[in-house]
Protein backbone atom coordinates (compact mmCIF):
# COMPACT_ATOMS: atom_id res chain seq x y z
CA UNK A 1 0.00 0.00 0.00
CA UNK A 2 3.13 2.09 0.92
CA UNK A 3 4.59 1.17 -2.54
CA UNK A 4 1.60 2.25 -4.30
CA UNK A 5 1.38 5.37 -2.83
CA UNK A 6 4.57 6.51 -3.40
CA UNK A 7 4.70 5.62 -7.23
CA UNK A 8 1.10 7.33 -7.35
CA UNK A 9 2.44 9.90 -6.29
CA UNK A 10 5.38 10.43 -8.30
CA UNK A 11 3.22 9.83 -11.72
CA UNK A 12 1.02 13.02 -10.39
CA UNK A 13 4.23 14.89 -9.57
CA UNK A 14 7.28 14.00 -11.74
CA UNK A 15 7.36 14.90 -15.42
CA UNK A 16 8.14 12.16 -16.40
CA UNK A 17 5.10 9.46 -16.00
CA UNK A 18 6.52 6.22 -14.81
CA UNK A 19 5.58 3.62 -17.64
CA UNK A 20 5.96 -0.04 -17.95
CA UNK A 21 9.76 -1.66 -17.89
CA UNK A 22 10.95 -0.80 -22.12
CA UNK A 23 8.97 1.86 -22.83
CA UNK A 24 10.57 5.28 -23.21
CA UNK A 25 9.17 8.16 -21.07
CA UNK A 26 8.02 11.31 -22.93
CA UNK A 27 8.73 14.59 -21.13
CA UNK A 28 5.32 16.02 -19.93
CA UNK A 29 4.16 19.09 -19.74
CA UNK A 30 3.35 20.61 -16.17
CA UNK A 31 2.94 24.18 -15.32
CA UNK A 32 5.79 23.70 -12.82
CA UNK A 33 7.90 23.60 -15.70
CA UNK A 34 5.83 26.23 -17.65
CA UNK A 35 6.38 28.56 -14.69
CA UNK A 36 10.01 27.89 -14.42
CA UNK A 37 11.11 28.29 -17.51
CA UNK A 38 12.89 31.59 -17.25
CA UNK A 39 14.65 30.27 -14.16
CA UNK A 40 17.80 29.76 -15.63
CA UNK A 41 19.88 26.45 -14.20
CA UNK A 42 17.10 23.73 -13.34
CA UNK A 43 17.37 20.93 -15.72
CA UNK A 44 20.79 22.08 -17.36
CA UNK A 45 22.87 19.83 -15.49
CA UNK A 46 25.08 19.63 -19.41
CA UNK A 47 26.24 21.97 -22.00
CA UNK A 48 26.11 20.62 -25.59
CA UNK A 49 29.17 21.53 -26.93
CA UNK A 50 28.78 19.75 -29.87
CA UNK A 51 27.15 16.86 -31.22
CA UNK A 52 26.87 14.46 -28.49
CA UNK A 53 29.25 15.74 -27.02
CA UNK A 54 28.61 17.91 -23.52
CA UNK A 55 30.31 19.50 -20.28
CA UNK A 56 28.82 18.99 -16.66
CA UNK A 57 27.87 22.72 -15.30
CA UNK A 58 26.63 23.12 -11.75
CA UNK A 59 24.86 25.55 -9.99
CA UNK A 60 22.15 28.48 -10.63
CA UNK A 61 22.87 31.68 -12.44
CA UNK A 62 22.20 34.94 -10.07
CA UNK A 63 18.68 34.85 -12.31
CA UNK A 64 17.56 31.04 -11.08
CA UNK A 65 17.54 32.47 -6.88
CA UNK A 66 14.09 33.42 -5.35
CA UNK A 67 13.59 34.17 -1.55
CA UNK A 68 12.21 31.13 0.24
CA UNK A 69 14.22 28.35 -2.12
CA UNK A 70 15.52 26.09 0.20
CA UNK A 71 18.17 23.95 -1.62
CA UNK A 72 19.68 20.44 0.18
CA UNK A 73 23.17 19.55 -0.77
CA UNK A 74 24.44 16.11 -0.95
CA UNK A 75 27.00 14.51 -0.12
CA UNK A 76 27.45 15.12 3.62
CA UNK A 77 30.30 14.86 5.68
CA UNK A 78 31.45 12.20 8.71
CA UNK A 79 33.34 13.98 10.86
CA UNK A 80 36.76 12.40 12.79
CA UNK A 81 39.02 13.21 15.79
CA UNK A 82 41.78 13.73 13.07
CA UNK A 83 40.10 15.96 10.99
CA UNK A 84 39.95 17.63 14.79
CA UNK A 85 43.12 17.68 15.48
CA UNK A 86 44.44 18.31 11.95
CA UNK A 87 42.48 21.86 12.10
CA UNK A 88 43.65 23.04 16.04
CA UNK A 89 47.15 22.17 14.78
CA UNK A 90 46.43 24.16 11.11
CA UNK A 91 45.33 27.39 13.08
CA UNK A 92 47.04 27.18 15.98
CA UNK A 93 43.98 26.48 18.41
CA UNK A 94 45.38 25.75 21.73
CA UNK A 95 42.59 24.59 23.00
CA UNK A 96 42.87 21.45 24.79
CA UNK A 97 39.19 20.56 24.61
CA UNK A 98 39.86 19.54 20.69
CA UNK A 99 42.79 17.39 20.95
CA UNK A 100 43.44 15.82 24.51
CA UNK A 101 40.85 12.93 24.99
CA UNK A 102 41.60 12.86 29.19
CA UNK A 103 40.94 16.56 29.86
CA UNK A 104 38.00 16.81 27.25
CA UNK A 105 36.14 13.71 29.41
CA UNK A 106 36.19 15.50 32.64
CA UNK A 107 34.53 18.72 30.63
CA UNK A 108 30.62 19.03 30.19
CA UNK A 109 31.41 17.59 26.73
CA UNK A 110 32.42 14.49 27.49
CA UNK A 111 34.60 14.05 24.87
CA UNK A 112 36.77 16.67 22.50
CA UNK A 113 34.67 18.89 21.05
CA UNK A 114 35.10 19.48 17.26
CA UNK A 115 36.64 23.02 16.14
CA UNK A 116 34.51 25.39 15.17
CA UNK A 117 36.25 26.60 11.68
CA UNK A 118 36.19 23.11 10.40
CA UNK A 119 32.96 22.89 10.39
CA UNK A 120 32.18 26.50 8.74
CA UNK A 121 34.82 25.26 6.15
CA UNK A 122 33.26 21.99 5.96
CA UNK A 123 29.74 22.66 6.20
CA UNK A 124 29.65 26.06 3.31
CA UNK A 125 31.98 23.76 1.04
CA UNK A 126 29.50 21.08 0.79
CA UNK A 127 26.95 23.36 -0.90
CA UNK A 128 29.50 23.99 -3.50
CA UNK A 129 27.60 23.01 -6.18
CA UNK A 130 24.09 25.07 -5.67
CA UNK A 131 26.67 28.15 -5.70
CA UNK A 132 29.17 27.48 -7.95
CA UNK A 133 28.61 30.57 -9.67
CA UNK A 134 30.32 32.78 -6.34
CA UNK A 135 31.89 35.44 -7.25
CA UNK A 136 33.10 35.79 -3.46
CA UNK A 137 31.16 35.56 -0.23
CA UNK A 138 31.23 39.57 0.79
CA UNK A 139 29.77 39.42 4.33
CA UNK A 140 29.08 36.94 7.26
CA UNK A 141 26.38 38.29 9.39
CA UNK A 142 26.31 35.49 11.64
CA UNK A 143 27.84 31.92 12.89
CA UNK A 144 25.49 29.85 15.09
CA UNK A 145 27.19 26.81 17.08
CA UNK A 146 23.62 24.92 17.65
CA UNK A 147 24.63 21.63 19.58
CA UNK A 148 27.78 19.93 19.67
CA UNK A 149 29.87 17.64 17.29
CA UNK A 150 32.17 15.29 17.60
CA UNK A 151 33.86 12.60 15.74
CA UNK A 152 32.40 10.15 14.31
CA UNK A 153 28.98 12.25 13.49
CA UNK A 154 27.79 13.01 10.04
CA UNK A 155 26.26 16.49 9.02
CA UNK A 156 24.38 16.96 5.97
CA UNK A 157 23.95 21.02 4.53
CA UNK A 158 20.83 23.03 3.68
CA UNK A 159 20.96 26.62 2.76
CA UNK A 160 17.85 29.19 2.38
CA UNK A 161 17.55 31.67 0.09
CA UNK A 162 16.83 34.94 2.45
CA UNK A 163 17.20 37.82 0.26
CA UNK A 164 17.58 38.62 -3.29
CA UNK A 165 19.20 42.16 -4.20
CA UNK A 166 20.36 43.77 -7.30
CA UNK A 167 24.01 45.36 -5.53
CA UNK A 168 26.69 46.74 -6.49
CA UNK A 169 28.63 44.77 -9.25
CA UNK A 170 26.98 44.64 -12.44
CA UNK A 171 28.19 41.20 -13.33
CA UNK A 172 26.82 39.94 -10.51
CA UNK A 173 23.21 39.87 -7.66
CA UNK A 174 23.57 39.46 -4.07
CA UNK A 175 21.92 37.37 -2.10
CA UNK A 176 21.66 36.98 1.74
CA UNK A 177 21.81 32.55 2.67
CA UNK A 178 21.52 30.79 6.01
CA UNK A 179 23.35 27.46 5.85
CA UNK A 180 22.62 25.13 8.14
CA UNK A 181 24.48 21.96 9.60
CA UNK A 182 21.87 19.09 10.33
CA UNK A 183 22.24 15.69 11.84
CA UNK A 184 20.91 12.71 9.97
CA UNK A 185 17.85 12.81 12.74
CA UNK A 186 17.45 16.73 11.51
CA UNK A 187 19.05 17.85 14.62
CA UNK A 188 20.08 21.16 13.91
CA UNK A 189 23.79 22.01 14.91
CA UNK A 190 25.01 25.26 13.24
CA UNK A 191 23.58 28.01 11.22
CA UNK A 192 25.71 30.59 9.33
CA UNK A 193 24.29 33.83 7.43
CA UNK A 194 26.49 35.39 4.74
CA UNK A 195 25.95 37.35 1.90
CA UNK A 196 27.56 36.34 -1.33
CA UNK A 197 28.19 37.63 -4.76
CA UNK A 198 26.52 35.20 -7.84
CA UNK A 199 27.13 36.01 -11.26
CA UNK A 200 24.45 36.83 -13.70
CA UNK A 201 23.07 34.71 -16.71
CA UNK A 202 26.34 35.09 -19.25
CA UNK A 203 28.55 37.01 -17.06
CA UNK A 204 30.38 34.25 -15.76
CA UNK A 205 33.92 34.17 -16.71
CA UNK A 206 33.60 30.10 -16.18
CA UNK A 207 32.73 29.11 -19.53
CA UNK A 208 35.02 31.26 -21.46
CA UNK A 209 37.87 29.16 -19.18
CA UNK A 210 35.63 25.82 -20.46
CA UNK A 211 34.56 25.33 -17.27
Amino acid sequence: MIYNDIFSSLETQHPFRLRPRGVVPTLAKSRHMEKDRHMDGFGLAYVELQPNRFRERWGLDFEGFRVGQVFRHRPGYTFSQQDNMDEAADTLNQAMLHYDEHYAGQTEFGRPLMVTTVIVKKVVGMAWKTFYRRKRIVRWREINMRRPVYGGDTLYAESEILEVADGDDPECGLLAIATRSLKPDGALTSEFIYEALIYRADCSPLPRLNY
